[in-house]
């Protein structure tokens, strides 16, 4: 237990960890705004997909 909190001193203390902290919130901030963009455009390249079928099989 006593290396788990020195780690975590030693982590904050350092600009390596504010780096590293900094980049996860980046990331994380991009996933949630592309996740439910990708997800509006798999929902759009569906319909367009049924639409083609359609006239395809009149």
């Amino acid at each position: 237990m006593e290396l788990i909190k020195h780690y975590a001193a030693r982590f904050y203390r350092e600009e390596d960890g504010v780096t590293i902290v900094e980049m996860v919130i980046i990331v994380a901030v991009i996933l949630i705004l592309i996740i439910p963009a990708l997800a509006d455009l798999g929902t759009a390249e569906d319909e367009k997909l049924k639409e083609l079928t359609e006239k395809i099989n009149k």
